[in-house]
C-alpha cells in the first residue's frame, strides 16, 4: 500500500474524530443501569452489556432496537457482523453463533481444554481457547473436531490466568488483551509478533485497518499495516467510544451519545 495515502487518511481520521468529539450529538441516551461493555458489529450497530445482565442493540441514530436478557452471566460477547453473535459462558461450558436476541448452546468438547478461560470466534464456525491450565491458546476446527493451531503464551505473559481479559481475531490476526502486558498480536500460527504496551487497558476494537484502544485518556490508533501510530484525546468520564465510518458512540456514566463521524 502507499505510504502516503495510509497517512493521509490517518491525519483525515483524527481531524474528523476531533470535529465529531467535539460538536453537539444527533442523540443523547439516558442510560439507568451500569454499563459493563460495549460492542459494535460490522454495519454499525452498538451493543451495550449492562450491569443487570442484560443486552441493548442500537441502531446509527441511536434508537433502541431490541433488548435481550443473557440466560446466564457471559464472559464473551461479539456481535461480529450482526447476524451471528458469538457468546461464550464460562460457568455453562457452552458458546453460541446465532441472531443476537438467541443462544444456540454448544458444548466446548473436555478434551480441548482443561479451564477453558476464554473463547473466541475464528470466522463463521471455529473458535480459539485460552486454557488457564496450562497458558495454551488453541485455534479449534468444528468442522473436523480438531485442533488446528497451537501453542503456549509468552513466558512473560503467563502471571494469572485472569490477567487474560479478552481475545479476539481481525484480518488472520489474534489479538489478546492482557491486563498487565497490554495488546499481544500473533499471527494464526502463534508467532507473537507485537505488544502495544500499557496496563489495564478496560477494551480495543477496529476500524478499517486500524485497531483502537483507550489508555491514559486518550485514545490510540495502531495501523495494523504500516505502524503508524495517532492519538486523540478523550472527554473526561467517558467509558467507552467506539467508531463507525459513520458514527461516534460515546458512553459515559449515565448516557450514550452518538454524532456523526464521516473518516
Amino acid at each position: 500500500m502507499n505510504r502516503f495515502r495510509l497517512s493521509a487518511t490517518c491525519l483525515f481520521t483524527l481531524t474528523a474524530l476531533t470535529l465529531a468529539l467535539g460538536q453537539k450529538p444527533i442523540a443523547v441516551i439516558p442510560l439507568t443501569s451500569a454499563v459493563q461493555n460495549a460492542f459494535i458489529d460490522r454495519p454499525g450497530d452498538l451493543y451495550l452489556q449492562l450491569e443487570d445482565g442484560s443486552i441493548r442493540k442500537y441502531d446509527k441514530q441511536g434508537k433502541l432496537l431490541q433488548t435481550f436478557q443473557q440466560p446466564e452471566t457471559i464472559a464473551v460477547f461479539d456481535p461480529r457482523d450482526g447476524s451471528r453473535a458469538f457468546t461464550y459462558s464460562r460457568v455453562g461450558g457452552w458458546y453460541s453463533f446465532a441472531l443476537f436476541g438467541n443462544i444456540n448452546k454448544n458444548k466446548l468438547p473436555e478434551e480441548f481444554g482443561i479451564d477453558p478461560w476464554m473463547v473466541c470466534s475464528s470466522g463463521d464456525k471455529n473458535y480459539w481457547l485460552f486454557d488457564a491450565a496450562d497458558f495454551s491458546v488453541k485455534r479449534i476446527n468444528n468442522d473436523l473436531h480438531r485442533i488446528d493451531s497451537e501453542y503456549i503464551l509468552p513466558k512473560d505473559w503467563q502471571t494469572t490466568h485472569h490477567d487474560v481479559v479478552s481475545m479476539r481475531e481481525y484480518q488472520g490476526f489474534l489479538f489478546i488483551l492482557h491486563r498487565v502486558k497490554g495488546i499481544g498480536i500473533f499471527n494464526s500460527m502463534g508467532k507473537h509478533l507485537k505488544t502495544l504496551s500499557g496496563r489495564d487497558i478496560p477494551y480495543f476494537n477496529f476500524l478499517g485497518e486500524e485497531i483502537y484502544y483507550p489508555l491514559n485518556q486518550q485514545l490510540h490508533f495502531y495501523d495494523l499495516f504500516d505502524a503508524s501510530v495517532h492519538l486523540q484525546n478523550l472527554p473526561a468520564e467517558t467509558r467507552f467510544v467506539l467508531l463507525s465510518d459513520e458514527r461516534v458512540f460515546s458512553v459515559y456514566p449515565n448516557k450514550l451519545e452518538v454524532a456523526e463521524f464521516k473518516p
